[in-house]
């Protein structure tokens, strides 16, 4: 059936895989093969309406070292993203990805910092404007406090965002056990495709 919808929509002769075993194993098997992931948030037994996310969905993003885009059941092509920017080496990258792409071209593009209102914060979120501007974005860039999940979701809203690209899991997994893990908290709340990239 995803075969039959993915010649529906255009795509020329798609190969379709079937394995037995554990996902993330199946995957790391032609991982080299993938440009990019497609996952659903949750499987169809999941609760649309709650905060769940697959079972299978966060060993993945941990394991892979390829983009994966997380959608929801109602997904929609987008037309605003949002890049979550920390000034790191992983969204630096995200922010070049997004200026080299031809799939971004024509979409209306934020690019929001959370932190300190600080001289070297102004530098690096002005880097990343001015790259994606220079790449022909319109772009519009914001620096704001408070907590990263809290912020972005706000800035989401505000604006009608309909794809985040952000980094997954910067931190290790008994760091994140005791703070929490920002990546884990926006795809439970985000309730829209995010672009995860490590």
């Amino acid at each position: 059936a995803a075969k039959a919808r993915a010649v529906a929509d255009g795509v020329p002769n798609p190969t379709s895989r079937q394995r037995h075993g554990e996902l993330v194993d199946a995957l790391i098997e032609f991982q080299s093969e993938i440009r990019l992931l497609v996952m659903g948030r949750q499987g169809e037994q999941g609760d649309s309406a709650g905060e769940h996310i697959g079972s299978h969905l966060e060993n993945v993003v941990r394991t892979l070292h390829r983009p994966i885009l997380v959608i929801p059941a109602d997904y929609t092509e987008p037309q605003r993203i949002l890049v979550a920017f920390d000034g790191s080496a992983t969204t630096r990258k995200a922010v070049e990805m997004v200026a080299a792409s031809p799939l971004f071209r024509g979409l209306s593009c934020h690019v929001v910092m959370v932190g300190a209102d600080k001289p070297e914060a102004h530098e690096q979120i002005e880097w990343a404007r001015a790259t994606l501007a220079k790449a022909g974005f319109e772009v519009t860039a914001s620096l704001r406090a408070g907590q990263v999940e809290e912020v972005l979701c706000a800035y989401r809203n505000e604006h009608a965002i309909d794809l985040i690209v952000m980094g997954a899991y910067g931190h290790s997994k008994i760091r994140e056990f005791l703070v929490g893990s920002t990546t884990t908290q926006l795809i439970r709340q985000a309730k829209i495709p995010l672009l995860l990239l490590r």
